[in-house]
């Protein structure tokens, strides 16, 4: 028979085991949730990482496709001109009326400005093209600033500061480069304000070497 000295030891005993087994389990939990903790961050690290080096030089924060060319115009024109602060009227205003000539070429070859940017059927707004040469127009009812970024909106291509569509300067090994009348600018794209026979060139290239001027436009060819 146990003794009232055995039977203490063997309750002291049962409570140290219990004490060790929830010591144990403390230490499971805190396993558990720190290998949970760990995997989620990889999780997250893996899907930042894809995101960031997604396509060529896909940044997807800009306004607007964010995808290599051909840019098309969009059909909603309407909807267009009011994400760029504009809208479509009936007539085309002659308080202010100017043109600018726009090219945009990657790695040496011509992106095509298309027709009818800002246009559809039974108006246009202020800003607009009209064909693929590549002339912008300003026909406001009224003097105010217009700048590259509301036609990029219009035209529904993502620009920013060193981006075009997908193209981001410094990324992929980018160049994104903007000449205004032959001199490289330092505006940053969106900002860019239109001034009358202005001729702008985007210049995406990739690699070594700097980016170059393409030939000035000659205003004599335009109509």
């Amino acid at each position: 028979m146990a003794t009232k000295t055995d039977r203490r030891e063997q309750a002291r005993q049962k409570a140290a085991d219990r004490r060790a087994e929830q010591q144990r389990s403390r230490t499971r939990r805190m396993w558990l949730v720190g290998s949970a903790v760990v995997i989620v961050l990889a999780v997250v690290t893996t899907i930042t990482v894809t995101a960031l080096n997604h396509g060529d030089d896909t940044a997807p924060t800009a306004s607007g496709v964010t995808s290599a060319p051909p840019w098309p115009a969009p059909a909603d024109a309407a909807a267009r001109a009011k994400a760029a602060g504009l809208k479509v009227a009936g007539m085309e205003g002659a308080a202010l009326h100017t043109h600018q000539h726009l090219t945009v070429s990657v790695d040496g070859t011509p992106v095509a400005v298309p027709a009818s940017i800002g246009v559809q059927q039974g108006g246009m707004s202020a800003l607009h093209t009209h064909d693929t040469s590549g002339i912008v127009h300003v026909e406001s009812a009224k003097v105010q600033p217009f700048t590259l970024g509301q036609l990029f909106t219009e035209w529904n291509v993502a620009v920013r500061d060193g981006q075009v569509g997908g193209y981001v300067d410094g990324k992929n090994d980018r160049h994104v480069a903007v000449f205004v009348n032959g001199t490289r600018s330092s505006t940053p794209l969106p900002d860019l304000k239109l001034q009358d026979q202005q001729d702008i060139a985007i210049v995406i290239t990739r690699g070594a070497g700097t980016p170059i001027a393409p030939a000035p436009f000659d205003w004599s060819t335009a109509s």
